[in-house]
């Protein structure tokens, strides 16, 4: 089927050049503009594939395994939000779908064109017969390298007779995922764009030398009572550690990637910080989730609280800081680093939000637009 839709892809090609020569050729719009592009060229950085390399390829993932992949790769199959995520910053033209259906807040940021594609589901409610139904060139999977991983992938690449690639979930591998992905879709040039931003925010923060005595002691919370927590040392409370702060929950994280905690236990921590991502399922903001929290007398006698210092995460299009873990937490990097340690970084965190959602998410925001964001509202 491959080499059917290789000679198709090949006549086509070869109906337009026809097309062009006979003085008929108009090259398509592009997002930005409507007006007919015929005369402009193709620009470098652009994702769609401009030349079509004879036969596969073979290349190692970030799993280390070696895998045959189709010359130009047109749609993508994510296995995983944080997959999609990753394929609607760089390539949002050659995915094949989400994994969830987006709600209205996510929806305010994502582009009219990608936020109405399908749905496939994820973990056990993927629908594989509409995935192949759809055509993927590829399964696209983001993740922990670990044995499970590299089991997932081959077994998932048996089953659906497709190549499946992996990439490295782990925040500070963010620059080499976009270049790895850059190779993978023939986008180097916009790869490294993200590469280098990733790059430049994860140096920022490194080099912020905070005294030990002065590190913020931070609780994360999550769900509809904030009481679900990424506890130190796991994937999903990475970016606590990044930004040089303390972790208060170092608990045992035992089969899950986060723990449940009651309130004695928040309480008995008494965090210098409380940052909260609320409950996306449930349409609670972190803002919301902040706010609940100032305001129940459970927690009147917190540090945070009474200092003031309970923080909602923005969640448009996705959270700040998890859920998923992927490249959507490179923005929080310089939201938090900038919120908890005000006099060790020196930036405009609203102009480096605006450069993340120009790159990332390809929208440029309002003033108006960015207040939105920050309070977890549709605009």
């Amino acid at each position: 089927m491959k080499h059917t839709h290789r000679v198709l892809a090949l006549l086509l090609a070869a109906l337009l050049a026809l097309g062009m020569l006979a003085g008929c050729g108009e090259e398509p719009a592009s997002e930005e503009s409507t007006a007919p592009q015929s005369e402009e060229p193709v620009a470098e950085d652009s994702t769609a594939p401009s030349e079509e390399p004879e036969g596969p390829r073979t290349l190692t993932d970030m799993a280390g395994r070696e895998v045959e992949v189709p010359a130009v790769i047109e749609k993508a199959f994510s296995t995983d939000p944080t997959a999609a995520i990753f394929l609607y910053t760089l390539v949002p033209d050659r995915m094949l779908g989400w994994n969830y259906e987006l709600n209205d807040l996510e929806k305010s940021i994502i582009l009219d064109e990608y936020e109405t594609l399908p749905n496939f589901g994820m973990g056990d409610a993927i629908n594989y017969e509409a995935v192949l139904a759809a055509g993927p060139d590829i399964a696209f999977m983001v993740g922990t390298i670990n044995d499970a991983t590299v089991s997932s992938a081959d077994d998932l690449q048996e089953s659906f007779g497709i190549p499946v690639v992996v990439v490295d979930s782990e925040l500070s591998n963010t620059p080499a995922a976009y270049r790895f992905m850059g190779e993978l879709f023939g986008v180097e040039d916009t790869a490294e764009q993200l590469a280098a931003y990733a790059e430049e925010t994860l140096g920022d923060i490194a080099n912020m030398d905070i005294p030990e005595e002065e590190k913020v002691r931070m609780y994360y919370g999550n769900g509809e009572n904030s009481l679900e927590t990424a506890p130190a040392g796991s994937s999903h409370g990475a970016i606590i550690e990044l930004v040089n702060a303390i972790n208060v929950a170092d608990l045992e994280l035992g089969d899950g990637s986060r723990v449940q905690i009651s309130a004695e236990q928040l309480l008995a921590w008494d965090p210098d910080v409380i940052v909260v991502n609320g409950e996306p399922k449930a349409d609670l903001p972190g803002a919301s989730a902040a706010d609940a929290i100032m305001n129940d007398p459970t927690y009147a006698n917190l540090t945070a609280v009474k200092e003031g210092k309970v923080y909602g995460t923005p969640n448009a299009p996705f959270s700040w800081v998890d859920r998923p873990p992927g490249p959507n937490r490179i923005v929080g990097l310089r939201w938090l680093s900038a919120l908890i340690y005000p006099d060790y970084i020196q930036v405009d965190v609203d102009d480096a939000v605006k450069e993340f959602f120009s790159l990332f998410y390809h929208v440029d925001l309002t003033d108006e637009q960015l207040a939105n964001v920050y309070a977890g509202v549709a605009g």
